[in-house]
């Protein structure tokens, strides 16, 4: 089983690249609202003929197209890493039933599952590439932001530079600092339509593709463990287990439970874990969000009860919820669980990579005084955040408040 720092790295260059393809989109945008604070409002015309060409929104969708397609190229190869992880992992349990373990390359129905989620995650890959959009304010109601298209978003970002050089009533640069803060705020985003609910969602590309990764490795690992579990006749899954988990996964990760439990604990009903070596059995209440569903990191590890011995003993297990539930109580008086702490610890890098954009934005865009606010938010905002790290316990992640270029 791949660890968590393991499988960080291996997602570490899809979210660089996607970082980088989200400069890209801006600073070109940024370097048009540049040229066009440099013309007179007389030769404005001269930018709204180039403007009318489609010339950057070819080039920025040519960007999308040609990092959506090496993505797809290394998904199929990170897909089956994890899953060469899980099959090395079961070999004790193939041994003890006496089970061929063949090689990984030539066990046919493990290759159809890589290749089937592969396939399905590439799928989705495309289908991000093909959604993006970044959020600007409803020209009708300005509290308002909507999600705008490529090409919408760059002709109205243009036509409002155009617009404010040709009045040349206030200082441009100030004119168009909202619409800079509002690029780098929304940074370039996935927009999903909600046939159910009628609802449009939306979030950054950069979390729509960690979340896509993430997603894949969970389908994976848990097909893998399903098919797994079939070949060594498994009678029980064990969950795995990880430090600040969240609080209603916590009671029962990294506990063993019979098949028919596990079924019991997925489907809302009362489950009950089992008796194994350091770790006695536990009754549970029902649980809304299911093992392996829902943004969860658990996942069931296939097992054969007689032999197995859990990853984590229950002293281990209790020790997590204690330090967990310790937390951290800020100044004002609020307590927070170390999971709290860790959610608190992603917006903080949230907002300063947000920041970063609008700097490097402002900075094409030429715009210095907005270079200067930025700079101090950036500044001010990772004060805060290495504080309330080392305040919480918890590692500061500085490579997470970057942009790159």
């Amino acid at each position: 089983m791949l660890s968590e720092d393991t499988l960080e790295k291996l997602l570490e260059p899809f979210i660089r690249r996607q970082e980088k393809l989200n400069s890209y989109v801006i600073s070109i945008i940024a370097k048009r609202i540049l040229e066009v604070g440099k013309l007179t409002p007389s030769d404005v015309y001269r930018l709204e003929r180039l403007f009318e060409t489609g010339s950057d929104v070819r080039l920025i969708n040519e960007e999308i197209a040609r990092v959506t397609n090496i993505q797809i190229s290394e998904v199929k190869a990170l897909i089956k890493e994890v899953a060469l992880n899980n099959y090395i992992d079961a070999k004790p349990y193939y041994d003890y039933r006496k089970k061929p373990f063949i090689p990984f390359e030539k066990n046919i129905i493990l290759q159809r599952t890589v290749n089937a989620i592969s396939k399905q995650t590439e799928g989705t890959f495309k289908n991000l590439s093909r959604s993006t959009a970044f959020m600007l304010r409803d020209p009708k109601n300005p509290q308002r932001f909507i999600p705008t298209n490529m090409s919408n978003t760059y002709q109205r970002v243009m036509d409002e530079a155009v617009q404010w050089t040709q009045q040349g009533v206030i200082d441009y640069n100030t004119a168009m600092e909202r619409t800079l803060i509002d690029l780098g705020n929304s940074g370039l985003r996935y927009v999903n339509y909600d046939t159910h609910t009628g609802r449009t969602y939306t979030q950054r590309l950069d979390t729509a593709v960690r979340r896509n990764l993430l997603d894949g490795v969970r389908q994976i690992n848990q097909a893998m463990q399903d098919e797994i579990g079939k070949q060594i006749e498994a009678d029980a899954k064990e969950l795995t287990a990880h430090i600040n988990s969240a609080p209603d996964h916590e009671p029962m990760q990294g506990r063993v439970f019979s098949n028919e439990e596990f079924e019991n604990l997925q489907n809302e009903m009362p489950s009950k874990s089992m008796k194994v070596k350091g770790q006695s059995s536990q009754s549970f209440e029902p649980i809304r969000r299911a093992i392996g569903e829902w943004n969860c990191h658990h996942f069931a590890i296939a097992v054969i009860s007689e032999i197995v011995t859990p990853i984590y003993t229950e002293k281990q297990l209790n020790e997590f919820k204690k330090n967990n539930n310790k937390g951290y109580t800020t100044p004002n008086g609020k307590h927070l669980t170390m999971y709290q702490c860790t959610q608190m610890q992603r917006k903080y890098e949230l907002a300063i990579r947000k920041a970063r954009d609008i700097r490097n934005a402002a900075d094409k865009a030429g715009n210095k005084d907005l270079i200067n606010k930025m700079d101090a938010r950036i500044k001010e905002l990772s004060k805060q955040y290495k504080q309330f790290s080392n305040d919480c316990g918890l590692r500061v992640r500085m490579d997470k408040t970057q942009v790159f270029s």
